[in-house]
């Protein structure tokens, strides 16, 4: 059975594989990337740290096996995205002329094509108001962490948070929507909106 919930350990490894044979790390050897294989009839088991990464066929470039490890990544990001937006439509108390926007496809475009981590999703008016407030929050697709961003009138409105609650780290991406949706609404409550509330 397929778990609607993202795995953790293989996003971690999935990642580190990722980051091991990219970017600054291409001319790197798989065993110096700490990329195991394993054969198993017409393929590879490919492993990073005991943790299986991706399957591979029997000849394969190192595009297709960074471009299969993002193809497994996105699956279990999506996973994430919809845990997160879950728990926020669930818990977000937003005024009634606000709404949320989470840029999925967008966002997982930018994973395919750059291996960008990050999901971006937007708080806002639905139409234009005298004191606009927005938000925005960087959800990390490495890890339940994110970057809350809040602006009313051009001023950023968390300056008075700690950095816990900016950017908070969670031990799952349902547990990080309930902090996320914690903050942002005693923000329009005390900074962002207080009037509306």
């Amino acid at each position: 059975m397929i778990s609607s919930r993202p795995n953790l350990v293989y996003l971690k490894a999935a990642w580190a594989a990722h980051a091991s044979i990219s970017a600054e790390n291409c001319k790197q050897s798989y065993d110096q990337a700490g990329i195991h294989f394993e054969r198993v009839n017409h393929s590879w088991i490919v492993r990073k740290n005991d943790t299986q990464v991706s399957t591979m066929p029997l000849r394969y470039t190192r595009q297709e096996l960074r471009m299969g490890f993002l193809g497994r990544i996105e699956m279990e990001a999506r996973k994430a995205a919809a845990e997160v937006e879950g728990g926020l439509l669930r818990d977000l108390l937003l005024p009634e002329n606000y709404t949320m926007i989470v840029e999925l496809e967008q966002s997982m475009r930018h994973l395919r094509k750059r291996g960008q981590r990050a999901l971006s999703i937007l708080i806002g008016p639905n139409a234009p108001t005298a004191a606009p407030a927005y938000v925005e929050i960087l959800v990390f697709l490495d890890a339940p962490r994110a970057c809350l961003f809040a602006y009313s009138d051009g001023v950023d409105a968390l300056t008075q948070l700690p950095k816990r609650q900016r950017h908070p780290r969670a031990s799952s991406y349902a547990e990080l929507a309930q902090m996320l949706a914690g903050t942002i609404n005693d923000a329009f409550n005390e900074v962002l909106l207080p009037e509306a509330a």
